[in-house]
């Protein structure tokens, strides 16, 4: 009877512990689907994976095109509650007369405001390319990317969102400085599904190419606290962007390293 009611005051301890871990965790927040990164950062002690595919579309002249991304993978590393490290990568891509492994990106989120100080939450995220690539896919540069992100909530469910990106492209013998903006509303609809409504665009995707300005929009579902899917889907509004796409993709999150308040 010593060792069952032992045994069963670890298994009740443990459980305890493991139920306060999670409810003391911070609420899910992703930077897929949308092209708009969260001002959010995952939390000390934890490790958050996204993942998606993409099938982009152009009709031109000679028939329609088509553009498919794997994995779309994004590591979130916690190393304080203001700081993330980031991993990512495009994985493979399908397009027409190319296809290979896209280049690495290495970066850090740093969260600047807190809403509960400032009214609206904001940060900034440094990042720079690592010519990892295949011979089709890699820029053969380590060109930098400076993201500034903000967020703001705006009552009754909804939620404002942005960003502003300053970038130098490597693209073969050209190099060139590139802009992008985004603007992006969410909001919370019924069993426990969200929503979004987003135009982002760039001020060119080549050196003497035009602005490339998209309208999308997507769902998400949290499935308990560390996990999430999605869908979305978006159609480009001038001739430099894609058509159409369409994309799906998840999240999980889970104990990384160091210990979670």
């Amino acid at each position: 009877m010593l060792r069952r009611s032992l045994a069963l005051s670890v298994v009740l301890t443990a459980l305890s512990l493991t139920a306060h871990a999670q409810e003391t965790r911070p609420e899910l927040v992703t930077d897929r689907p949308d092209f708009t990164e969260s001002s959010d950062v995952v939390g000390k002690g934890l490790v958050q994976i996204e993942n998606g595919t993409s099938l982009e579309f152009d009709d031109t002249g000679d028939g329609r095109r088509r553009t498919v991304t794997a994995p779309l993978g994004l590591v979130r590393i916690g190393v304080s509650e203001r700081v993330e490290i980031r991993l990512s990568t495009d994985g493979f891509v399908s397009a027409p007369g190319a296809h290979g492994v896209a280049d690495l990106e290495i970066g850090a989120k740093v969260r600047l405001l807190h809403s509960d100080a400032w009214g609206f939450d904001a940060a900034v995220i440094p990042m720079f390319t690592v010519p990892t690539g295949s011979a089709a896919m890699t820029s053969g540069a380590y060109d930098p990317t400076l993201k500034l992100t903000y967020a703001k909530t705006l009552g009754r469910g909804f939620e404002l969102s942005g960003n502003v990106n300053f970038s130098r492209v490597t693209d073969g013998a050209e190099v060139f400085g590139q802009r992008a903006y985004s603007v992006s509303v969410g909001h919370d609809l019924a069993g426990g599904w969200g929503a979004y409504w987003e135009a982002y665009g760039f001020s060119r995707l080549e050196k003497d190419g035009a602005a490339a300005w998209t309208l999308d929009t997507g769902v998400s579902r949290g499935l308990g606290r560390n996990m999430q899917i999605d869908i979305e889907a978006g159609r480009g509004i001038t001739a430099a962007a894609p058509d159409w796409f369409v994309g799906a993709g998840f999240a999980l999150r889970g104990r990384g390293f160091g210990r979670t308040r």
